[in-house]
């Protein structure tokens, strides 16, 4: 009985740790995400539409 409660309170303490390090984690990598391209581009313009003349 001597090792119970500090074991439960590490226990506790670790769980603890744990779900705050995972919703920490999360939180993260949701604010850690890409924007999304633009795509108002002339089709025109690109530059793999480039004339090479007559070949």
């Amino acid at each position: 009985m001597k090792f119970a409660v500090p074991g439960l309170v590490s226990g506790l303490a670790g769980a603890t740790l744990g779900v705050v390090a995972v919703l920490g984690i999360t939180v993260g990598a949701q604010q850690n995400s890409i924007p999304a391209p633009e795509t108002i581009v002339d089709p025109g313009s690109s530059p793999a539409n480039m004339p090479y003349g007559s070949r």
